[in-house]
């Protein structure tokens, strides 16, 4: 059985899912936090949409004025008119009208030619290192940019029960991107079983799983660590590891309830397609609305790997990019929650300028990246990609990732970016 608020909780205790704890005996995680029940209602937020695979800057943003890029692409080439124009040169992906009408309204930047030194064409360090804010030319980072956030606004405090300070992804993994020492983000993949639940195999494993996680939580009850008083209760006074553990196992109880009950109540008022990234944002649309304590959402769309047939796939993905998310930008629109809301849209890296004989195009370097929000400064931002001054086949990056990320941690969410990010990036000006 679930608690409906985080407040009857710490007011009465929690009791379910092999999980007790009295509020007479509350840690000090919970008592320290207990006023905190939500988001504040002008908290802003910010939806990271990270597109995987690698998606192909050149034919989402199109140079069609470009005669490098007509000769390099002689099957996988749009022509102007074929494309959604946004100057006399540039254009977008004929897939992409919502977008064009979101640029059009002010509402949409595109970032061009993103990307960091030395990139790295692997999915997966490439994929690191802009969840880490890293690089190849500096020591490994392994914490994510966007959990130094958290420890950055919370460190001193929990960061679990205080209004917006934790992360959701929708999914089954979390993110690197949130790792980070003070505190664990939620993964949510299916909001109707999202609970603390035993993992046992067997039926006599799981039992013991649920009376550790009891003896975790349960005043005088048997101790589970040296150094632990006789009586083996809680005093409060344990290692971090008793407290991380506690914490974790309540806040996954507390959490599910009430994303839960969020998704039960809250109602989309924006028409979506069909699709797992339109019914992630339609769930991210209701947890704002219902004032759900995180300013930072995380969503995947995988698929961008189009080494072979690309022109089909990738009018596919935008398709479903760009419907999901206009429907999404509608909803917030009708709630009256837009001015609340930046959505950042990016990929690991973008694809070479020259197609490949499959009629794809194989992994590159640097890309555009997008925002979309009601207060953003609009337009184009940075130079065009320049196809005559190539780096081993691909295009040069111009701008810095990182330097949209410390836009974002100075000018939206209001926290330091040198302290994230560990130097000075000079931002860019779409906040």
């Amino acid at each position: 059985m679930f608690l409906r608020t985080r407040r009857e909780f710490l007011a009465t205790g929690l009791k379910g899912a092999g999980l007790l704890a009295a509020s007479a005996f509350a840690p000090a995680f919970i008592t320290r936090t207990a006023a905190a029940t939500g988001a504040a209602r002008d908290a802003r937020i910010l939806v990271v949409v990270q597109l995987s695979g690698g998606n192909d800057g050149l034919n989402t943003v199109i140079p069609f004025a470009d005669d490098f890029y007509a000769k390099a692409r002689p099957t996988l080439r749009l022509t102007g008119d074929q494309t959604l124009k946004l100057t006399d040169t540039i254009g977008l992906h004929p897939s992409l009208t919502g977008f064009k009408n979101e640029y059009d309204a002010g509402h949409m930047a595109i970032v061009q030619n993103v990307g960091y030194p030395n990139p790295n064409r692997s999915h997966f360090r490439s994929m690191e290192i802009w969840h880490t804010g890293g690089d190849d030319t500096k020591p490994r980072v392994m914490e994510g940019w966007l959990g130094r956030y958290f420890d950055a606004k919370c460190r001193g405090l929990d960061p679990h029960k205080l209004p917006g300070e934790i992360g959701v992804s929708l999914g089954k993994v979390m993110p690197q991107a949130f790792r980070n020492h003070a505190n664990v983000g939620l993964a949510l993949n299916d909001p109707k079983t999202f609970q603390w639940n035993p993992s046992g195999e067997t039926s006599t494993l799981a039992s013991v799983q649920e009376r550790i996680f009891e003896k975790i939580n349960q005043p005088g009850g048997s101790g589970m660590m040296s150094g632990a008083p006789a009586s083996g209760g809680i005093t409060g006074s344990e290692p971090e590891t008793i407290d991380f553990l506690r914490h974790t196992a309540m806040n996954a109880v507390v959490s599910g309830d009430s994303i839960r009950s969020i998704l039960k109540h809250e109602k989309n008022r924006g028409k979506y397609p069909a699709g797992q990234l339109a019914s992630q944002l339609q769930m991210v649309a209701r947890l704002i609305a219902g004032n759900f304590p995180t300013r930072v959402y995380y969503i995947t769309q995988g698929g961008y790997d189009t080494h072979a047939d690309q022109l089909g796939n990738h009018a596919r993905l935008l398709t479903d990019f760009s419907q999901s998310t206009t429907a999404f930008l509608d909803d917030l629109r009708k709630q009256k929650l837009s001015d609340r809301v930046t959505v950042l849209a990016f990929s690991e890296f973008g694809r070479r300028v020259a197609e490949n004989g499959s009629k794809g195009t194989d992994h590159g370097a640097a890309a555009p990246m997008f925002l979309f929000g009601d207060t953003l400064k609009a337009g184009l931002h940075g130079t065009p990609p320049d196809l005559a001054d190539l780096v081993d086949g691909d295009v040069k990056h111009k701008i810095d990732f990182r330097q949209v990320y410390a836009s974002l941690l100075d000018n939206w969410l209001k926290t330091p970016s040198k302290q994230i990010l560990g130097q000075d990036f000079p931002g860019v000006e779409i906040v």
